[in-house]
């Protein structure tokens, strides 16, 4: 007699491959679909099979199992006890058929994600959110709409959601530590990641504005002329320009200008094949008069951008500093990258003009970037 039977997975052909291991190789495919939001936890398709395979009870709970976690795996069929199985091989096999019926359900204790959080939860998977990120906000926001009566709208739950971002975001466009006599500022970050840009922004923001006596240092000796570049902006700004190339050159320039009130120190660009650089700087920018702000590029995947952020861990950075966003539309990375490692975001830079294109960090502007505009109208 035809046994007809869906499987699920996140695509049809694994879904039809684990029927077709199941069912046997003459099965018949029916129908595939996209699942029902209330089975989206078993896989994103159902394909419905028809064979004529006879399934035991212990291979039906198996294959729920196997399916229901979207496994696409063969696994063993558990042997009957025989007058030749030990009774260590019985314990054994039950323990098996135990683990596999605890496996089912808690696969059906996983959260559904209720349909009115699949916008959102679309829109933060598309600007590259962490996944991790995702699934804390949506579990946070499913929770929330679990205790409405009746349940809240969509507008209601994106503006919930912009709120669960911006309590986790920390901002701080304070430079220099707070207990330091002087504001010593090192901009740290990978190369072409906008650290010279960033210095003189803030550097004309200095002089311009609060006429703060400033000392700029480059420690850049790998790009060519990049000390006369710098030197070259601190003159128009009427400050005063060091070149230094070693962590000591660097301290004895600092000691050597104790009559300015801040400093900002270029450091170089520090790839991924240069881990010397940062091992040879870090015991300098580690002294507590040194406040490390690491500059990232928006453009940057949150893949990238997390491998970035540990390469400089050495170097203790105490704040963030976001650049290149007039470049991209995907901020999530970003975002994740500040609320996951705690740091507070300082600056926020957007194009080359000086100093226009810096801004200090607040919660507003960084919620601006993923369009809070938007996510409110998804009710519409």
């Amino acid at each position: 007699m035809p046994i007809r039977k869906s499987f699920f997975a996140d695509t049809v052909e694994s879904a039809l491959a684990l029927a077709t291991r199941r069912m046997g190789a003459d099965t018949l495919l029916i129908g595939s679909r996209h699942t029902e939001p209330s089975e989206r936890h078993l896989g994103l398709y159902e394909v419905i099979v028809e064979g004529e395979t006879q399934v035991s009870c212990d291979d039906i709970a198996l294959s729920t199992s196997a399916t229901e976690n979207g496994a696409g795996r063969p696994f063993r069929t558990p042997r009957t006890a025989g007058s030749d199985e030990s009774e260590l091989d019985v314990i054994r096999r039950e323990i098996s058929s135990l683990r596999s019926l605890l496996l089912r359900y808690a696969s059906r204790m996983v959260p559904v994600l209720p349909p009115e959080l699949l916008p959102i939860s679309d829109f933060l998977n598309a600007a590259d959110f962490s996944p991790t990120l995702v699934e804390s906000l949506l579990h946070s926001t499913t929770l929330r709409l679990s205790g409405e009566n009746p349940g809240p709208g969509q507008a209601e739950l994106s503006r919930a959601m912009l709120r669960d971002i911006s309590s986790r975001l920390r901002v701080d466009p304070g430079i220099g530590r707070p207990d330091s006599a002087r504001k010593v500022i090192a901009f740290a970050g990978p190369a072409g990641s906008g650290k010279t840009s960033t210095l003189v922004k803030l550097a004309a923001r200095l002089g311009l504005g609060r006429r703060t006596p400033t000392l700029v240092i480059s420690t850049d000796n790998y790009r060519v002329a990049a000390g006369d570049q710098l030197r070259a902006y601190a003159a128009i700004l009427g400050m005063n320009c060091e070149v230094v190339e070693t962590p000591g050159g660097l301290l004895r320039s600092l000691e050597a200008n104790r009559s300015k009130e801040t400093a900002l120190v270029d450091l170089a660009g520090m790839g991924p094949r240069e881990p010397e650089l940062i091992r040879e700087w870090a015991p300098v920018l580690s002294r507590p008069e040194i406040d490390v702000h690491l500059v990232v590029p928006a453009t940057m995947r949150y893949a990238d951008l997390t491998r970035t952020a540990a390469r400089f861990e050495p170097l203790r950075p105490s704040h963030l500093v976001f650049t290149h966003l007039d470049e991209t539309a995907c901020y999530g990375a970003v975002l994740s990258l500040a609320i996951e490692s705690g740091r507070p975001v300082s600056f926020l830079c957007a194009g080359q003009s000086i100093p226009e294109d810096i801004e200090p960090a607040t919660r507003s502007g960084l919620l601006r970037l993923i369009g809070g505009e938007q996510l409110a109208a998804m009710a519409a």
